[in-house]
């Protein structure tokens, strides 16, 4: 854990935004300092009810094939075949609804994912490629650089309160959104 240098990118949340921007940008970059900083600590439960449950073929191949996930979305989470609507007329027999929905495979796949499942995956994948994944951090205040100065992050874990200086600092907060906050948007 580097805290006196200036890291090329801090991101603040590790969620399934947060982790999916490190990950990608360690595919790219490899020699890139990137500090993930997650208010939660890991591993997350794996009940983690969260919007983006259910992908769609756009973010299934996402996943799958630029993250290169697709192993572990087969092993550990449920395939789907695009949407599927039912309606009961009343009914409590789900053979006798009516359903509207896809009769063929689909050629991309897609899953229903757990949350938890996939952002502990992720978190672990992170640490395994050199990403400093810090859990159960508060960003207590981003303070922005002018020029090539460097953004300052002040973060606090437990009783021990730091400042990390970065070139980059990006939001994936989710709705915390510590920068909008700050900026008042």
């Amino acid at each position: 854990m580097n805290t006196n240098a200036t890291h090329d990118v801090v991101i603040l949340g590790g969620g399934l935004a947060g982790l999916s921007l490190a990950l990608q940008l360690r595919q790219r970059f490899a020699d890139l300092d990137i500090v993930v900083l997650e208010r939660n600590t890991h591993p997350a439960p794996l009940a983690a009810h969260k919007v983006g449950e259910s992908k769609v073929e756009i973010g299934a191949h996402y996943l799958a094939d630029t993250l290169g996930l697709r192993a572990h979305l087969d092993g550990e989470h449920i395939r789907k075949f695009g949407f599927r609507f039912f309606w009961s007329d009343g009914r409590d027999d789900l053979d006798g609804v009516t359903e509207l929905g896809v009769s063929t495979v689909m050629p991309t796949p897609t899953w229903q994912i757990d949350r938890g499942i996939l952002e502990n995956h992720m978190g672990q994948l992170a640490l395994e490629c050199g990403i400093d994944f810090r859990d159960g951090c508060s960003v207590r205040g981003v303070d922005f650089g002018e020029g090539d100065t460097a953004h300052q992050v002040r973060v606090s874990s437990g009783d021990q309160s730091l400042t990390l200086a970065a070139r980059w600092v990006v939001d994936a907060s989710g709705r915390a959104g510590l920068i909008k906050r700050k900026l008042d948007l």
